[in-house]
């Protein structure tokens, strides 16, 4: 056992510490400089080449089926092929820099950042020659979906949408398996700690032997490597604590209906946001000093040796590149600074006004409240009018005679017990089953008999769905709606982009809304009166392109509260919720008092 194996965990943290003191400097502007590439040039350049191969292959958007359709015809081939191999280049390239400056950090020595770049680049041709499937699955898949800390620039997180994992959860079998997905993931990414190490620090070309060399060198230090983490993750909390702490005395101290007093809790707000971005500039780095420094207290002395090529032309150019940034180095901490404050700009829209505005966001009961009663029954809907949400959103299936039952599930077995399918089914014999959900029963209704319940007491947001055996699905949907006069108590909405179509040309003074659930939407493409995405599709960007567009959006399922302060400061037009009473009292809060908007202007920060 080395003598660094046996290094107290006090003493590891300081030493994490001191080689991240030594080294800031060259990762704030490293980490500064990429994040400003991957935000104006790489991620543009990829979504550009994207939509491109989208249009060369015919295909009208990239949304929900024909997102699937896209990705198995030879255009997505194309677009993969030369996708996943930039993403997987560019992710090592930010992370195998860190390491290699956290390695001489630990060693108090400098290496400049254009030598450590040449050498990163110079690991890319055994990264696409040996095991290049098993580096692409790890970078772009496995670590985004753990995401414990260590985040790239280009895809710092990825999450499995919540409308598969809140049906899988809504029974045992898909509890266990979101459970085992998410345990397989957390087992690979676990004995994968060290993979970057042994490409970068002891050059193994090998995937395959990259992987069984963390795995050992793990094995001698997890528990450590835990505590290690767990203390340093404190602190980082402790500190955001403080900041924190420190606004929430000025809000309370000052006085409240002075100009004065509103701009230095502007000031103050401001800056306390600013701090939080550039302190999540480090997060990274430091995620990867601690795993340099426990890879080099436990890996075996001799093969932890970073051979760094004898290029004397960078060498050279290192030091006059050193010279030039000795002198110019005031100049070149205030152009830091702006660059910061402008990349801070576009990351973080709280640096600049909250836009919650006077128009209050629309609440949609999910299915009805299901809190109150079995989804999609009279008793939920009933539910979502107590609880006083604008609508209650609800689902319909056509059944064997042609008639509209409100109901999600294709399948009864979930709700009632029985396998059997809507579409073999009658109105009447569907209105026979019992639902059970949770400790409450009810029974299927008719789309009428719901449009009667609901009349007058609270709006609807119809889901119309397919199963593949439909008669005359639009038709008899229209017809509904016209029988019982409420074009103009609800809004419509489908995953289906046709039936979004017909049912608008049929009836054009009706609501209709497109939903997504996959890929990158295009909203100026979309014909449609309003959209509705998952929360996983939802940023600044798709907000701001719905409102140039004039076209509500809203996020459906939005269950967590953090989630619901960041869509509604994000300036969406409502929400689609399993629990309305929350994000009602929610969005009361958000536009009460400054201290809460400033509290949601933190929240938009991603660690």
């Amino acid at each position: 056992m080395s003598k660094a194996s046996k290094t107290p965990i006090h003493k590891l943290i300081a030493d994490i510490f001191k080689t991240l003191a030594f080294t800031y400097r060259q990762v704030f502007i490293f980490e500064l400089l990429y994040k400003t590439l991957t935000l104006f040039i790489f991620i543009p350049a990829i979504s550009f080449i994207f939509h491109r191969l989208i249009r060369l292959g015919g295909f009208a958007g990239a949304t929900n089926y024909e997102m699937l359709h896209f990705v198995v015809s030879r255009y997505g081939f194309l677009c993969m092929l030369i996708l996943i191999p930039v993403a997987t280049m560019l992710i090592f390239l930010e992370f195998s820099v860190l390491v290699i400056i956290a390695y001489y950090g630990q060693k108090k020595q400098r290496i400049g950042l254009i030598p450590a770049f040449l050498q990163s680049l110079a690991y890319l041709p055994s990264l696409f020659k040996y095991g290049f499937v098993g580096w692409a699955l790890y970078l772009i898949l496995f670590l985004p979906l753990l995401s414990l800390g260590l985040g790239s620039s280009l895809l710092p997180s990825l999450q499995i949408p919540n409308f598969i994992s809140g049906e899988l959860f809504k029974t045992g079998r898909g509890t266990l398996l979101y459970a085992g997905v998410f345990a397989v993931v957390a087992y690979f990414n676990i004995r994968w700690t060290f993979l970057l190490h042994m490409i970068v620090i002891e050059g193994t070309v090998s995937f395959r032997q990259a992987a069984k060399k963390s795995a050992a060198i793990l094995k001698k230090s997890y528990f450590r490597m835990f505590v290690v983490i767990l203390c340093i993750s404190l602190l980082f909390l402790i500190v955001v604590a403080l900041i924190f702490g420190a606004v929430t005395l000025v809000y309370f101290t000052l006085p409240q209906q002075t100009g004065f007093a509103e701009v230095v809790r502007s000031v103050v707000s401001k800056s306390a946001v600013l701090s939080l971005y550039l302190a999540t500039l480090f997060v990274t780095p430091l995620y990867i000093t601690i795993l340099t420094r426990m890879y080099t207290a436990k890996a075996d002395p001799s093969h932890a040796v970073l051979q760094m090529p004898d290029w004397n032309a960078i060498e050279n150019r290192s030091s006059q590149s050193h010279g030039l940034l000795h002198k110019h180095k005031r100049k070149l901490i205030v152009l830091g600074l702006i660059i910061a404050f402008a990349t801070a700009l576009v990351l973080v829209p709280a640096i600049g006004d909250v836009h919650l505005g006077d128009k209050k966001a629309t609440i949609m009961a999910h299915r009805g409240y299901t809190s109150k009663g079995p989804e999609n029954t009279i008793a939920a809907i009933q539910g979502a009018i107590e609880a006083h949400a604008d609508f209650a959103e609800i689902d319909v299936l056509e059944t064997k005679d042609g008639e509209l039952a409100v109901i999600h599930d294709t399948n009864l077995k979930r709700l009632t017990g029985r396998n059997a399918e809507v579409y073999d089914l009658t109105m009447d014999e569907l209105r026979k089953l019992e639902v059970k959900q949770g400790n409450f029963t009810g029974r299927i209704s008719s789309l009428a008999e719901v449009m009667n319940a609901a009349r007058g007491k609270i709006k609807l947001n119809i889901e119309v769905k397919t199963h593949g055996k439909e008669h005359d699905l639009v038709n008899t949907f229209i017809r509904t709606m016209r029988e019982n006069d409420f074009q103009t108590n609800c809004v419509v909405q489908s995953l289906d982009y046709e039936i979004v179509q017909k049912i608008k040309a049929a009836e054009p003074e009706l609501q209709v809304g497109y939903i997504m659930f996959a890929g990158v939407p295009d909203i100026e493409r979309i014909h449609a009166d309003f959209v509705v995405m998952e929360e996983y599709m939802v940023n600044e960007s798709v907000v701001a392109s719905a409102k140039l567009q004039h076209k509500p959006l809203y996020v459906w399922t939005v269950n967590e509260m953090d989630s619901m302060e960041r869509f509604f400061s994000m300036g969406v037009d409502g929400i689609i919720t399993d629990y309305p009473e929350d994000a009602i009292s929610l969005e009361q809060e958000l536009h009460s008092g400054l201290l809460a908007s400033l509290l949601q202007w933190l929240n938009n920060l991603r660690f």
